[in-house]
């Protein structure tokens, strides 16, 4: 064997012993880079935050309440921190955020929309479908009719404000001409919720239990002249004069 080819086996055989290592090396450096690439340096950084789904608050409030540091790396960002600054406005139902590579959080939310009003400390409120009141109003919103609530207790006041927004909620995804002839809900407890229609008629509804099954009853009660309606017992609605 000459000495050329005795030369290049042997250097043959020093690349397949060190190739191994040689190979991790290079999977360590870039994997390296990559990390700073990625958590460290400016290159991926939030140079942009976008605000969706606002209607009736404004993107700079909204802007200014999720505090996103602008030049910060974006798989650095804390999603979950924005989203709790983001969620005690009264007027969000829910927010979410999400990181849009390479350079952009996004702020998602959705806002509470009033299905009815009350009165608070002198204040006209709107209340969502969760019972929740998160807006003021300078005066009665049209379309909307009141609740009002004669629980002492604020546990039981809420509790009451619960049930109503249920049985709000199922009268106008369930029959929208009922929903339309309210025009004020009381509510003694989260058991005795009334409905005050036109005509001065009266709907004596209890609780938001079984409230298709009531719908349906109510339907054909409401035919027969009369001031009060019972279907808070479906099984054996009533009427009185």
């Amino acid at each position: 064997m000459s000495d050329a080819r005795f030369a290049r086996r042997r250097r043959e055989g020093t690349w397949h012993r060190f190739r191994p290592y040689v190979y991790s090396a290079l999977a360590l450096a870039l994997a390296g880079v990559l990390v700073w690439l990625v958590w460290f340096s400016t290159v991926l950084s939030v140079r942009q935050v976008n605000v969706e789904g606002e209607q009736t608050l404004k993107e700079s409030l909204i802007s200014t309440r999720a505090k996103v540091t602008r030049g910060a790396p974006l798989a650095r960002v804390d999603t979950v921190s924005i989203e709790a600054r983001v969620g005690v406005l009264e007027r969000v139902e829910s927010v979410a955020v999400e990181r849009h590579w390479p350079k952009t959080i996004t702020i998602r939310i959705v806002e509470r929309k009033a299905v009815a009003w009350i009165r608070s400390g002198g204040a006209i409120r709107g209340l969502d479908r969760f019972g929740v009141d998160f807006r003021t109003y300078s005066k009665a919103p049209k379309g909307l009719f009141e609740v009002r609530v004669n629980a002492l207790s604020n546990e039981k006041r809420q509790d009451s404000l619960v049930e109503a927004a249920k049985v709000i909620g199922a009268i106008r995804s369930g029959d929208r001409s009922l929903f339309e002839k309210i025009t004020v809900v009381t509510v003694a407890s989260k058991d005795s919720v009334e409905l005050i229609l036109t005509k001065n008629r009266t709907v004596r509804w209890g609780s938001a239990a079984q409230s298709t099954q009531k719908l349906t009853v109510l339907e054909s009660l409401l035919k027969i002249s009369a001031r009060t309606y019972d279907v808070s017992a479906p099984a054996q609605p009533t009427t009185k004069e």
